[in-house]
This record gives structure tokens, sequence and C-alpha cells, in this order.
């Protein structure tokens, strides 16, 4: 009998950090104060100085961290030198100036959803959000909109405010009032309405002296005093979206370009900005200005050039350096344990010793890169829409002169057409691509394609294809697993899903929503260790059993299944509507949400799992998320766990070992009374698999059990839950 004096408590638990690698480039509002910037960005914080005109980065704030959300959209300094930081989902955070945060939410007055537009920071605090204006004159807010002040508030949807000694300008979604000094905002006669920006959409505005301009989707407008408000008929452009004083001059931000007022003349900018909005502008100095941008054609401002530095027709932008755009699609790990991510709008990118490094140039196109995929030799898959696949291999190297690159589309390969969904690369070397037709021409080709080649030499590629007409359910397939045969792959489709062999041009196996799935439309594939398909359609998640052929439901994930991945310690990650669940081998679940972890949104796109480190990655809507794991694959032998655990045995469901050395090992199994049940001699750690069985070749019962691992001299023991 051996008595053990040492037991180590190995159980999979719990996501032990969260980091979050975010975009700085969409920036929303700039604050310039004795040469030091602060810009609020869909991303963060981020902090800089301008020196003899250039601008450099210093630091950033972000979620998890100083932020509760780090999509930042407005700011403002009060009179103690506090500064108040508005968020998009997150409500306010106050970074004192004795040091610390402050923070207002729903509890506070804030209203539910949290969406702060603009800040004016005085004796009181008046906060324009997506559900109205709130007023902060003690240690709370009130909230205002258009039922409680009695329509006198015109549209709930609040861009921006501006002060003056008659009262408080409110600029919304559907007008401009003012709001009377000292009047009580319930009343709607303090409100002062401005028939001539009616239902106007009001992005900003400005007060100088006795003269206040308005900034709106139909044009600037001008009042002098008690006036009324006539339209600058020669404002060049016609989508002003930000307003700045100084040096005696106007400057107005549009969409793609700067104009300036000076001596009632406007200056038009040229249009060098291209797609960049421009969000909030401030001046340097009598010819420089300081500009907030973001891509237009971004999903909720999730990229953008950043701030830029100059005057008219002449900018300099640049961001601090962070993920390429917060709007990602897909996310893979290739053999450097390199991580790639694709965007909505911005290419790909690579995380390489903590530098982010861009591919642009090298595709075909850098909008709607909708996946990408790592092969054994380094090199990575990635898929623009529209524009087939572009295969690279960066070598590593942070130059592009020893790049390798091959272009694959449906002109000059065996793809199908050039809409590719999903990317998967099979243990044997064969790659995945799943298609939907392109909306203009819905009679195209459309299924799988199929690649074999030697990586990086495109005169051994094989092509071969799968469609409808050999039996597909559906022209429009959203994820492919492969099946563990060569050439054959279950293929997830808008019609259900099916088991296809490329060679035989047969479907073996077809499902669909009579057959027991929650829907038709499949979304999402993962294949465990121990034979087991999930399969995340619109409707929810269901499991099917490759050796047994049972099909069942997991009740607890319902809705759009959009993303399933097995991290390293072969627990299933699956993201929908409600929630990101991580789903055990033994059916526990654990849920994390945007209230119990510092996810700020469920819409998660696609996840990656870097099993030598014990990482999982996140392609989300708000950027990049690592999630460090328990123990990965590789490590020394004193980190070593075994997975899963609480281990069930059965059909195909094996035990293996994680966080050692890949070299000869010794497992032993002992029960709870120092007895050896089994032990095993294995040559390395990824050949190691243990069934239940005992020595015997009998199952071991249910109970907890010690490990000891033992590899070069070093001992480790961990315990083990068996449950039959």
């Amino acid at each position: 009998m051996i008595l053990f004096m040492l037991l180590v408590v190995s159980f999979t638990g719990a996501v032990s950090q969260w980091d979050h690698f975010t975009h700085f480039g969409g920036v929303n509002a700039i604050l310039l104060r004795n040469d030091v910037l602060t810009a609020a960005t869909t991303g963060g914080m981020a902090f800089g100085h301008v020196h003899q005109g250039v601008l450099y980065w210093d630091s950033t704030w972000v979620s998890p961290g100083e932020l509760s959300i780090s999509d930042a959209r407005c700011m403002a300094v009060d009179r103690k030198d506090n500064l108040w930081i508005g968020t998009k989902g997150g409500g306010i955070d106050v970074a004192l100036a004795s040091g610390g945060f402050r923070h207002y939410g729903q509890l506070e007055g804030l209203p539910v959803s949290l969406q702060i537009n603009c800040i004016l920071a005085d004796s009181v605090i008046w906060a324009g959000t997506t559900e109205g204006l709130c007023i902060k004159e003690l240690g709370y807010f009130e909230n205002w909109n258009t039922l409680s002040t009695g329509g006198g508030l015109p549209s709930n949807v609040v861009n921006c405010v501006a002060m003056v000694d008659s009262g408080l300008f409110v600029g919304t979604t559907s007008g401009l009032v003012m709001l009377r000094a000292g009047a009580s905002p319930k009343d709607p006669a303090s409100w002062v309405t401005y028939r001539e920006l009616k239902n106007s959409i009001v992005q900003d505005v400005l007060v100088h002296g006795d003269t206040v301009w308005a900034a709106t989707t139909a044009g600037i407008y001008m009042m002098i005093g008690d006036s009324t408000w006539t339209m600058d008929e020669e404002y060049p452009y016609n989508s002003p979206m930000s307003l700045a004083w100084g040096w005696g001059k106007l400057a107005a931000g549009d969409r793609g370009r700067v104009s300036v007022l000076d001596g009632g003349t406007w200056i038009p900018g040229s249009e060098d900005l291209g797609a960049q909005v421009v969000e909030d502008i401030c001046w340097l100095s009598e010819d420089v200005l300081l500009i907030a941008q973001y891509n237009d054609y971004a999903v909720d401002r999730a990229s953008g050039n950043g701030v830029g530095i100059g005057y008219l027709d002449s900018w300099v932008s640049s961001r601090h350096p962070g993920a390429p755009s917060n709007d990602l699609r897909s996310v893979t790990v290739d053999t450097r344990g390199d991580v790639w991510v694709t965007s909505n709008m911005r290419g790909a990118s690579v995380l390489s010793d903590g530098s982010w490094h861009d591919f642009l140039g090298q595709l075909q196109n850098v909008a709607q890169v909708f996946a990408c995929s790592a092969d054994d030799s380094g090199g990575v898959f990635i898929a623009p829409y529209h524009h087939g696949i572009t295969w690279v291999n960066w070598k590593g190297t942070p130059g592009a002169d020893d790049d390798e690159i091959i272009h694959f589309d449906a002109s000059n390969s065996g793809l199908l057409n050039d809409q590719v969904m999903e990317i998967s690369v099979s243990p044997s070397g064969e790659v995945w691509f799943a298609h939907e037709p392109y909306w203009e021409t819905p009679s195209e080709p459309s299924g799988v394609s199929v690649l074999s080649w030697v990586s990086g030499e495109e005169d051994t590629a094989v092509w071969r294809n799968f469609q409808p007409s050999d039996g597909l359910p559906s022209g429009i397939v959203k994820s492919v697993e492969p099946s563990g045969e060569v050439y054959a792959a279950w293929m997830g489709t808008q019609g259900g899903l099916a088991l296809g062999d490329v060679r035989s041009g047969e479907v073996r196996r077809l499902f669909t929503s009579s057959s027991g799935l929650p829907a038709d439309e499949i979304l999402s594939l993962a294949m465990s260790r121990d034979g087991k398909l999930y399969v995340g359609t619109a409707a929810g998640l269901a499991v099917f059993d490759t050796v047994t052929g049972s099909l069942d439901e997991v009740e607890q994930v319902t809705g759009n299944v959009t993303m399933l991945c097995f991290d390293n310690l072969s627990t299933l990650w699956s993201a929908g509507g409600n929630g990101l669940f991580r789903i055990f081998s033994d059916g526990d679940i654990e849920t994390y949400n945007t209230t119990n972890s510092p996810l700020q949104s469920l819409d998660v796109k696609y996840a990656a799992c870097d099993p030598g480190e014990g990482y999982l990655y996140l392609a989300t809507d708000h950027g990049l998320w690592r999630l460090h794991l328990e123990q990965g694959i590789g490590g020394e032998t004193k980190t070593a766990v075994v997975y899963p655990n609480p281990f069930v045995p059965g059909i195909h469901r094996v035990l293996g070992v994680a966080g050692i050395p890949d070299t000869p090992f010794d497992f032993s199994l002992f029960d709870l009374a120092g007895s050896l049940v089994y032990e095993s001699h294995s040559r390395n750690r990824d050949d190691f698999a243990w069934d239940g069985m005992d020595m015997n070749g009998k199952p071991v019962p249910s109970g907890t059990y010690i490990v000891r691992i033992t590899q070069d001299g070093t001992l480790r023991l961990v315990k083990l839950a068996l449950v039959r």
C-alpha cells in the first residue's frame, strides 16, 4: 500500500484570466490639454502627447482594467479635474483627479441601455443618452425622456448638448431644443423648440460669443443672439459631424473631409480622408487641427485611422497600437503559435510576440474576410468574401521579402466559387472550404471544395468538390468538419447536415429537423475526441454520437449557435444568443455572459485554441479575447493535469494528459486506499490514452482516484473523478 502525503487537486475549473485586444482607431472624441491628448475610442481610452506637431502615444485604459466597458463614446472634464467617460453599454466611468475610479450605472439613475452619447460637466453633470437626457445635481442621475417631459424633448436619442446663459441646448435625432435655465424638465413649457430644425438629426452644437452653430445631416445652421436659425448655404458639403472654434475660425468635420470658415468664406478640404468620418475636431494651432476618425463602413465604428493631425488637404493619421479592428470575423493559431484574425473591413492581421502585423495589400480584397485557418506547414488560408482564398506563409518575420503568397479563385483553381464561409484542415492534410453562392449569381456552383497539395507548391494542387447534384441538401454551406476518414466530412448546410464522401459523390448520412436536429440550418460543427459531433443550428445545439447513432439536444444552449470549438482539455465552447458556454464531458455546463464575465457582447464569431499554451481565442465584435485555461498541453511535469476531469469512460472516450513535455512518462492510477488500479509507460504525451479499464481489462468503478505521473525524476499527483 502506498501512502500519499500530498494530493494536488486538479479538476478542470473556470477561466483564470481574460485578456482583451482592442482597436483604438475608431475615435469618437478627443480632448487636448497642454499638449496632452486624450482620445475616447471604441477600443477604450488612449493617451498621448503632441510634440512639434507629431503625435506620440503613451498608454491606454480598457476593460477589464480601468473601464467598465471598452467602447468609450464621449468625455468631459469637470471643475475638479475629474475625467468623465461615457461608454456605449457600460454607463459612465469617472477617473478621479485624486486617484481611482467611480462608476455610474443603472443603480445611480442611468437608463437601462447605459449608452452615453455626450457629457457636459459643469456645476451640474449633463449626459445625453439613447434613452433621454440625464441630469446629476446630487449623488445620482435623473433621466428625462419624451414621456416625462411631456414632449418637450423631441427624441430620446440625445447626440449633443451645449450651455448658454439662457439654458441648455439639446441636440437630438428629431431636432434641437433648449431647456430654459433653472426650469423644471418635466414642464413642457420649459423647453424652447425651433421649427427651423424640427425633425433634423443634430450631430453637434457649438457656442461662441453670441453665435450658435448646429451641425445637422442637412447642413450647418447658425443663430445669432435670439434670432431665428438660418442654414449656411455656402457650406461646401452636406454631412457635418463636428464643429470647433479657434483662432477666429470655424472648423467643420464631415465624412472624409474638413472645411474651415475663415473671414466669412468657407475653404473646403480635399477628400484625402477617404471613408473616415470626422466625429470630433479641435484646434492645435492657427493652422493645425486634430481630428477624431472612424471608418464610415465599419460596423458600430469598429475600426478607423485614429487621430489625424493636419489642415484641409494634408493629414497624417495615427492610432495607438492594438488589434486591427474590433469587428473580427475569424481567428486561428498557426504552428508557430502566432494568432491570426480577420475582420469585416480591414483584412487579416497576425499577433506575434505581442505585436500586430497587417496583411492588406497581400489580399485580393480587405472587406468581409470571413474565414481563416492554419495548416501544418506554417501557412494560413485567408478568405476575403467574393475573392476566393489566399494562402500566406509569412515565416514569422515582419519583413515581406520572404513571404510566400498564393491566390486561388474559381478562375484558376477547383474552387466551386469565390465565397468561402469556413475553412477546415483535416489531420490528414486535406483543406475543406465551405461555400455559399453570391447573391447576384444564386445559380452558380456551390457546396464544398477540397484541396490536396504539398503546402506552398501550387502545381501539386488537386481539387475535389461536393454539390447539391451530388446529394448535398443545399449549396449554402456555413460549416464543414472532417470526419476522420480521408476525403469524408460532415457538411453543415442551410438544408441539413450531411456526411459526404467527395471521392464517391455519396451522401452516407443525412440529418434534418425531422431527424431530431433543432433546425435544418446548420451554422457550426465540431468533432470531439470520443467520436461525438456537435451540431450548432439556428435553433439550438445537438450532439450526434457517430458510434452509437444517438442524436440529442443540449437543452441549455438555444438560439443561433454560431461557434463551436474544443479546447486543449477536450471541453467544448459554444456561442449563441443566450451566452458563451463551456460544456464538459460529464454534461456540466459553465455559462459566461456580459454580467459574469468581461465580455462586452455575446456576438462571438469564431474561436481557436492554442493547445500548447492553454489559451482560447475569441473573435468578437468587440475585438479579440484571450482566455487563460487551466493548463496547456505542454509544460513542465509539475504542472501536469489529466483531462477530461471528471472522466466519463465509454466507447471511444479516453483520458489524456496535458501540461508535460512530449517525452516518455509513467502513468499510474491508485484508489484512495493506495492500491494500484492501472499503470502504463507511454512513449510521449500525445500518444497517451486510457479507456477506463484496469490492468485486467475490467471497467474501473466510479469514484475518486489518484493519478501519479512520473517523468525524468519528477513526480506529480493529481486527483481524478471517474463517473460511470
